[in-house]
């Protein structure tokens, strides 16, 4: 039999072979419309492609799990991520982690992988950007880590983040913070988590009576020029977005983060303004991850249990894995769909304080 090659697979796609080999291949160089990611895609697999690739597959490669990140930056999944290769590994497991930079040609590739190898289970951290990755009908059990209400089917682990907003509101406003900026990476992609939490803090205000437009001010680099690209979703955004704030005297005395990294960055670009944490501003995060513990930040942040989810996801790949499927029926197990909700809850630190007084 002829071997499928990229030409053939442009010819079926209507593009070209070098845009069939840059989506294959993940190259950040060009960027394609997800439709035609899909045509490409979808050409590959009709036709069989294989890339090739040295050795033979072995029985140890079904024990291979997959789990798929959308960016390192933010130690919420690297905290998880570890979790999972820990259980992995004491189930007799081994996880192979992609981060895809919330990019939909990297999504694509990395999608292009997984029904290539055979890969025993796949776990999407977050809703993917390229909706071919989210939607596509898996030859293997997934996984789904998303926001709460996002996956309508198939097994999800899942928390509020419309929750995490209102716990955040009501306990800056019970320190008196009637203006709060709300620091953000781009609010107008796909990832709903931010959004919902947003939405949160504005319900709090509102419910005890505050206009919550005025109240509660979301800052991203789509909505301010701070001078620079920012494509960080951790540290570096929270610096060079607060640095920004203060410079143009912001009216805020309180900054909530979209995750601790972001945060950390908050902190930083406060100190070196010749200002204190929290005298001067608060400073809120989300996610409670290890770094927020540590003493010389002590940051408050929202508990959302990056841990246990990923612990909790293995366990629940398994017992998947390992309940045998028959051609006559399929195992209860097997065929069950299951959703675990996490409950935010707040861990006051060091990092705020009541309002400042007013000069």
């Amino acid at each position: 039999m002829k071997s499928v090659t990229i030409r053939d697979i442009a010819q079926k796609a209507n593009v070209s072979a070098t845009t069939v080999s840059l989506i294959l291949n993940g190259k950040g160089g060009a960027k394609f419309p997800e439709e035609t990611c899909s045509r490409v895609i979808t050409a590959s697999r009709e036709l069989g492609y294989m890339r090739s690739r040295s050795g033979q597959i072995g029985e140890s490669d079904h024990n291979v799990l997959v789990a798929i990140a959308p960016t390192l930056s933010n130690l919420y999944y690297v905290n998880m991520a570890e979790a999972m290769q820990h259980r992995a590994k004491e189930l007799g497991y081994s996880l192979l982690l992609f981060d895809t930079f919330r990019d939909r040609q990297q999504e694509a590739r990395v999608m292009q992988m997984c029904k290539e190898f055979p890969f025993a289970g796949v776990f999407l951290l977050y809703p993917p950007e390229n909706s071919m990755l989210q939607q596509s009908e898996w030859d293997r059990p997934v996984i789904h880590i998303y926001d709460k209400d996002i996956q309508k089917k198939g097994d999800v682990l899942e928390i509020d983040s419309f929750q995490v907003g209102t716990i955040i509101g009501e306990y800056l406003i019970g320190l008196g913070h009637e203006r709060i900026g709300f620091i953000s990476a781009n609010l107008e992609s796909k990832q709903i988590a931010r959004i919902r939490r947003l939405n949160g803090l504005r319900e709090a205000y509102r419910t005890h009576g505050f206009d919550p437009l005025k109240c509660v001010t979301p800052y991203s680099p789509e909505l301010v020029n701070v001078g620079e690209e920012i494509t960080s979703e951790g540290y570096d955004l929270g610096y060079f977005m607060v640095t920004h704030l203060l410079k143009n005297y912001e009216p805020v005395t309180a900054f909530v983060t979209a995750n601790d990294m972001i945060a950390v960055g908050a902190i930083d670009a406060i100190t070196d303004a010749g200002k204190r944490v929290p005298g001067d501003y608060s400073v809120c995060g989300c996610d409670n991850t290890s770094i927020s513990k540590y003493r010389g930040i002590s940051l408050t942040s929202v508990e959302c249990y990056a841990t246990r989810t990923g612990q909790e996801a293995v366990n629940m790949m398994v017992r998947k894995l390992k309940s045998p499927k028959s051609s006559e029926m399929e195992t209860e197990y097997y065929n069950e769909v299951t959703r675990v909700e996490y409950i935010p809850r707040l861990v006051k630190r060091k990092s705020t304080g009541p309002m400042r007084e007013k000069k």
